[in-house]
C-alpha cells in the first residue's frame, strides 16, 4: 500500500519559479497552452492553471474560448492544439 503524501505535497523535482510558485517540468500542459477536449462535448480552451491535488494527482484548469467558462480537467482529458 502506498502511503498518502503529506499536504502540502512537494515532490523532490519541483523548483521555485520567479514568482515564488512551484514549477514541475513533467506536466503535460503549462499556463498559456491552447488545448481542446477530443472526446464528448467541445471545449476549445487556454490553460490557466496546473496543480496537484492533496493526493498528488495533476489537474488542469482550462478557460473556454468565447465564454470564459473555467473547468478543471485531468491531464489526459485534453490535447494540445497543433502548432500552425
Amino acid at each position: 500500500m502506498t502511503k498518502k503524501p503529506e499536504f502540502p505535497f512537494v515532490p523532490d523535482d519541483f523548483q521555485i519559479g520567479p514568482e515564488g510558485a512551484y514549477i514541475h517540468h513533467d506536466y503535460k500542459f503549462k499556463i498559456g497552452d491552447k488545448a481542446y477536449k477530443p472526446k464528448g462535448y467541445k471545449f476549445p480552451c487556454t490553460i490557466v492553471s496546473v496543480f496537484e491535488t492533496t493526493s498528488a494527482q495533476v489537474r488542469v484548469v482550462a478557460e473556454m474560448e468565447e465564454y470564459g467558462l473555467l473547468h478543471i480537467f485531468n491531464e489526459d482529458q485534453l490535447e494540445h492544439v497543433p502548432s500552425e
